[in-house]
């Protein structure tokens, strides 16, 4: 057994990996369902008030549909408030995202829980792989996510997936197309937030002839193009409200019909949607319809978000130079400059790192991503000469390095004086004295 739960899938008796887990005993002792005790293998737990979502549903209707999540790390409790709507607190503190002791109160709306790890062990498996399509991890988070993505892949169910902006939803919706009965199918995907609302209708049902200004053509909607196959639906959280009956009908019955005509057509076509929201909170603010959810929840996978998942950068770094260099060869980023990736918040996910990973290889590595290491100059190579004054030298120095730095950073960003400021982590107006000072010149804003 490894060190960290988890059993070596090569060690004899074991043909997967299994995760050991303390159960979790949760009593409410103040609110509604005082009394209650209700105890859980899972490593982790979601406690709400809504009927589907949550491991332990509350009666209490000042508790939002997902109000937290519980998690086992190791020998400590984690408790992640779920953007609640009057938030989470722990043995009187309010919280965020923090750790509480075993037998500590948390108090949700008008309840109030009591924690207990017990003792007792049970082993959750865990997928062998690590990978799923093009998602790479070989974390617990992952391979959790890995398990419920093999099992997921087979059936035709749809799928919600729920992670932050930059964290791959794409690409398990893609792996899950790509590991279906469908896969043979079309694979489409609609975003969303990228089509004004008045566009929307006509782009996911269609549109007859003449049905509006400017529909000189019949034509199909997406969902008639995915029939056969995957429709993923990105960003869905951004869903007008008044168009969200019409996507729940078209779920449920399985058919459309374009705008301008009564006549229905038949569509086989898998679901998986994403959102960056918490849609039981837009429920809870009355964006978001409950029944959709419910119909678009019958999966659901939470994406761990980057910093949940650090281990999991050394083989992600790796992978991007496998790909980057096939676009431009270039050396390996050192293993110190990884291990210095590793102590990062990531706020842009594993975007964010290709991103990094990208800049790094084109600027040259660095300790971080914003900084690019300097290497020491060879002597004699900075013109050092006792002949001048020490303060001239210096300030020559300064003034080589600055215009040499502005240069690069208006390549970097194609003249683009506001993305090179940012890129400097100086003000624009501070930039543009800098260029004027030493006659270089930028293209427009765009």
């Amino acid at each position: 057994m490894s060190k960290d739960g988890r059993t070596d899938p090569m060690e004899p008796g074991h043909a997967r990996f299994m995760l050991r887990s303390r159960k979790i005993r949760i009593e409410v002792v103040q609110g509604p369902d005082m009394g209650r005790s209700v105890e859980f293998p899972a490593p982790s737990v979601s406690i709400g008030s809504g009927r589907e979502g949550c491991d332990f549903a509350l009666t209490d209707p000042t508790v939002s549909r997902v109000h937290l999540h519980l998690r086992v790390e190791k020998d400590a409790l984690r408790v992640i408030d779920a953007d609640s709507r009057n938030g989470t607190s722990i043995d009187g503190t309010a919280v965020r995202d923090a750790y509480a002791r075993p037998d500590s109160l948390l108090v949700i709306g008008n309840t109030t829980l009591r924690l207990r790890m017990l003792s007792s062990v049970v082993e959750v498996p865990l997928s062998p792989h690590d990978h799923f399509g093009e998602m790479l991890g070989q974390s617990i988070a992952m391979r959790h996510v890995f398990t419920v993505l093999e099992r997921s892949a087979a059936t035709l169910e749809t799928v919600l997936i729920e992670g932050e902006t930059g964290t791959g939803k794409e690409l398990v919706a893609r792996g899950l197309h790509a590991a279906s009965p469908c896969a043979d199918g079309p694979f489409e995907t609609f975003d969303c937030s990228a089509v004004s609302s008045s566009l929307i209708e006509s782009k996911l049902f269609g549109h007859m002839k003449g049905s509006f200004t400017g529909a000189i053509a019949d034509h199909p909607g997406i969902f008639e193009a995915a029939d056969g196959g995957t429709l993923f639906l990105d960003e869905l959280g951004e869903l007008p409200l008044e168009l969200q009956p019409k996507l729940l009908r078209a779920l449920e019955r399985g058919e459309v019909c374009r705008l301008g005509s009564n006549v229905f057509r038949k569509v086989k076509v898998r679901i998986v949607a994403a959102t960056n929201r918490s849609l039981s909170r837009e429920i809870d603010r009355n964006r978001f319809r409950e029944d959709l959810y419910y119909r678009l929840a019958v999966i659901t996978v939470r994406l761990p978000p980057l910093r949940e998942r650090l281990e999991d950068i050394p083989r992600l770094v790796r992978h991007f130079e496998e790909k980057l260099n096939l676009e431009r060869p270039a050396s390996p980023l050192p293993d110190s400059v990884v291990k210095e990736l590793c102590t990062r918040t990531w706020p842009g996910n594993v975007r964010e790192l290709l991103n990094v990973v990208r800049r790094m290889r084109t600027l040259g590595q660095g300790a971080s991503p914003e900084e690019q290491a300097v290497p020491a100059p060879a002597p004699g190579a900075l013109g050092v000469t006792l002949a001048e004054p020490l303060l001239t030298g210096r300030q020559r120095i300064a003034e080589a390095y600055e215009r040499e730095y502005i240069e690069l950073a208006l390549r970097e960003t194609g003249g683009n004086i506001s993305r090179a400021a940012a890129l400097a982590k100086v003000g624009r107006k501070f930039f543009q004295q800098a260029m004027k000072r030493y006659g270089l010149r930028g293209d427009s804003e765009e």
